[in-house]
């Protein structure tokens, strides 16, 4: 924000984060003196002094965590605010609370609250994020200039990673569902590395490689550079050996916004089984004690070939040659319904809150700056501008084809991953979506007519209008 020639005021209140705040302060303001540039930023410990820095209307953005400490920072912060001043949310909060804090914040006080999605990590909080921004129109204008300043720019218009999201919690909740795609694209990546490591037999340097190679194609995105560089990356303790990857315990964490995102999803009806699929797999990895004690129990009921916690037999040049083409197909594949799975979840909490979200404008800003950006996002955004009303990406054309050529990739991996006892949660429920979007009849008459049965829930017919309840079995004299 200073780069672009913003004063910024910086408020911390003294804990134990501040040395560390106030010495990113002073590296972001040499790193812009040699660069040629003035950044101008005030550090403040008082919150009042902090205050009375800013120009009218105030605009403040807070970076804490969601909960409690955000409406304790309101409540210390709106006594000293005016009517018209803008105080936006980063961080990942839940919509429904930022929405309280909206209503309330305007109604008694006057004052715009804003809820943001910010995405980038830390390089894209010092050299630009997307940013997700909802909130009423007018407190849009009023932070407009300084947000499509500081964010990533993408495409070679260069064009701001900001939008207007719509009003009320639609920032928070966008980000959310963004996140959800994120577990879902990572849990894919993670399949990918074990599949190739324990069905095929690769090192690391030969993964990476590969990475690499599909990071220069259509699966370029962030997550694959990343995951090329963690899988050569030396252990960095001394006296380490070998890459650090294989010394990190198999236990991923999460913070709860792909949680949020699977219960969103839940409430408006919409299926993402790769999002529970990615969420459930970090709850198993988390049963490491339970994991290990089944390994010893299953090992003769279940022969996996090969080992499961072993590399792979090595397979000949040209059958890792197919084990990688098919690979790619199934995360291109994969990648696409996970993203069919988070748009329809936008649109109908979208739909039904009257947000006016645009999913062409939401694919746009995540082509750069965020941890989920792609060149995919490029194509996405594009069938969204030719039929806004697109109720599933699975429904246009152009992604239909790449879906319909992927699709076979995917199949294979999955049934080689079953066969060989190798557990790829995220590919066989992204195949089993896939399967079941493109059935015209699927087996749900048949849940139907057992609800009717026990409980007299009716059902409909396919060759009669009108509601029905079938009389299931004889009355008994």
């Amino acid at each position: 924000m200073a780069e672009k020639g913003f004063r910024v005021s910086a408020y911390n209140r003294p804990d134990e984060f501040q040395a560390r705040i106030w010495a990113a302060l002073d590296r972001a303001k040499k790193e812009g003196e040699a660069a040629g540039k003035t950044i101008c930023i005030d550090p403040f410990t008082e919150l009042a002094d902090f205050v009375s820095s800013l120009k009218t209307p105030r605009r403040i953005l807070l970076s804490i965590p969601s909960g409690a400490p955000v409406d304790m920072t309101l409540e210390a912060l709106t006594p000293l605010l005016q009517r018209g001043d803008v105080v936006v949310d980063g961080g990942n909060e839940q919509y429904l609370a930022t929405e309280r804090r909206s209503k309330e914040m305007m109604e008694k006080h006057g004052i715009h609250h804003m809820g943001m999605g910010i995405s980038g990590g830390e390089v894209g909080a010092r050299y630009g994020p997307s940013l997700m921004p909802g909130g009423s129109k007018e407190s849009w204008d009023l932070v407009r200039d300084v947000f499509e300043a500081m964010s990533a720019k993408a495409g070679d218009l260069h064009e701001p990673c900001v939008t207007w999201v719509g009003p009320g919690g639609s920032g928070h909740y966008v980000k959310m569902v963004h996140n959800g795609i994120e577990y879902a694209d990572m849990q894919y990546i993670s399949e990918a590395y074990d599949f190739m490591k324990v069905v095929g037999g690769f090192t690391n340097q030969e993964m990476a490689d590969l990475f690499a190679k599909w990071n220069s194609g259509r699966l370029a995105s962030y997550l694959f550079e990343i995951s090329q560089e963690i899988l050569t990356k030396p252990d960095d303790q001394d006296g380490g050996e070998g890459q650090l990857i294989d010394k990190i315990l198999d236990q991923s964490g999460q913070k709860g916004t792909g949680k949020w995102t699977v219960q969103e999803a839940a409430n408006v009806g919409i299926a993402v089984p790769s999002v529970s699929a990615a969420l459930e797999a970090r709850f198993v990895s988390a049963a490491k004690d339970e994991r290990i004690r089944c390994r010893a129990l299953y090992a003769l009921a279940v022969k996996e070939t090969p080992p499961p916690d072993g590399v792979g037999r090595g397979l000949a040049p040209e059958e890792k040659a197919k084990l990688a083409a098919n690979l790619e197909k199934a995360l291109f594949a994969s990648k696409i319904l996970a993203y069919a799975q988070g748009f329809r979840v936008i649109r109908a909490a979208s739909e039904e809150r009257g947000w006016g979200v645009q999913p062409s404008e939401l694919a746009r800003i995540w082509r750069g700056g965020c941890i989920i950006r792609a060149g995919l996002l490029n194509n996405i955004s594009q069938a969204f501008k030719r039929d806004p009303g697109l109720p599933s990406l699975l429904l246009d054309e152009s992604i239909a084809r790449d879906v319909a050529e992927a699709q076979a990739g995917l199949r294979w991996i999955a049934l080689r991953a079953v066969e060989a006892g190798i557990a790829v949660p995220g590919f066989t429920s992204a195949l089993a979506y896939f399967d079941s979007m493109r059935r015209g009849r699927c087996p749900a008459n048949m849940i139907q007519a057992q609800r009717d049965y026990f409980g007299a829930h009716t059902f409909k017919r396919v060759d009669k209008e009108g509601t029905f309840h079938a009389e299931w079995t004889k009355p008994k004299l």
